[in-house]
């Protein structure tokens, strides 16, 4: 930074106008001004000849300034202003209505803005112990707690899912609950359907297969839990199954007996479905696909929540549903 004699104010020494008053610096015919230099340093200055050449700076053309963000554009000669000057440095136009360097959209995106200082702050680099509110820096950490706290949660979820087949189970059937509630109002009115036969592969005495469409909850069918037992729905008409309405177990001893846990469904037609259960006595909805046009479904029980003390597989009741 120099002073310009004409006007007082400092810049660089590289500009033609005063960039606070726009006055011009350098007139072609102005003569250098002799500086009076004391009697024992004139005898020390050695003729020019003998002095080692002063090197000069090339000046940057229009074509090789480097523009920074906030730069100040000159409207009448396109020289790049820096953002503090009122007046252009090559030809002293006002930079009032200049147009101003924009930052580009990738840089406004992944900057951080910098935090702005009150008067009397000093960044905390230094030593200087910047000045926080006690309230802010409370939230701050609490948030980061809660953060972290979730991110724990989240992780053993994943894990159980991954590792605890029931739960896994549970959280899928729930999944389809919820799916179909919220997507109920744009689907196809289901009305329930009942078959007009059941009938079952094997079968304990006193609970016959067709007990799970009665239409009670104190009856159920069990069966031996060796091998696949098959319950066998039969229709007077083709189908299109969309839902059911499994209550699983013995209803009157939960832990009396096995509970299925997978239920594999083969339609006439020849088209299949795998339906998953909860391991609870409450009733579940469980969606059915593939089931267009069957007129019967074979539930062949693949997998089971297994009891405390039984040894059969019970299953209360099965409601059905069709699209409408």
């Amino acid at each position: 930074m120099v002073t310009y004699r004409e006007c007082g104010h400092q810049g660089p020494a590289d500009v033609e106008f005063c960039g606070e008053c726009g006055r011009y610096l350098k007139w072609d015919d102005e003569e250098p001004v002799a500086v009076p230099q004391p009697v024992a340093q004139q005898q020390l200055v050695q003729p020019a000849e003998q002095l080692a050449p002063v090197r000069q700076p090339p000046r940057k053309t229009v074509e090789e300034q480097i523009l920074n963000p906030g730069d100040l554009i000159c409207g009448r000669c396109g020289k790049g202003n820096a953002p503090t000057r009122n007046f252009c440095g090559r030809c002293g136009a006002s930079l009032a209505e200049s147009e101003v360097v924009k930052t580009s959209w990738w840089r406004r995106l992944f900057s951080r803005r910098s935090r702005e200082h009150k008067a009397g702050e000093r960044p905390g680099k230094d030593g200087v112990r910047r000045r926080v509110g006690r309230a802010g820096a409370a939230r701050r950490r609490a948030g980061k707690v809660v953060r972290r706290m979730i991110a724990v949660v989240l992780l053993l979820s994943a894990l159980i899912y991954a590792l605890y087949q029931p739960f896994r189970g549970a959280i899928d059937t729930a999944a389809a609950g919820l799916w179909n509630q919220a997507t109920g109002i744009f689907e196809t009115k289901l009305n329930p359907v009942r078959p007009s036969k059941v009938t079952a592969s094997v079968q304990s005495p006193g609970h016959p297969g067709n007990l799970v469409s009665d239409n009670a909850k104190n009856t159920f069918w069990a069966a031996a839990a060796q091998g696949e037992p098959v319950l066998v729905f039969t229709f007077d008409r083709p189908v299109d199954l969309r839902k059911a309405i499994v209550h699983s177990g013995n209803g009157a001893n939960f832990q009396a007996a096995h509970r299925p846990k997978t239920l594999h469904l083969v339609f006439s037609t020849g088209k299949t479905y795998d339906m998953v259960l909860a391991d609870t006595p409450d009733a579940q909805e469980v969606p059915i696909e593939n089931s267009a046009g069957a007129t019967g479904v074979e539930l062949h029980v693949v997998g089971l929540h297994r009891s405390l003390d039984g040894m059969d597989v019970a299953i209360s009741e099965i409601e059905l549903f069709e699209a409408g």
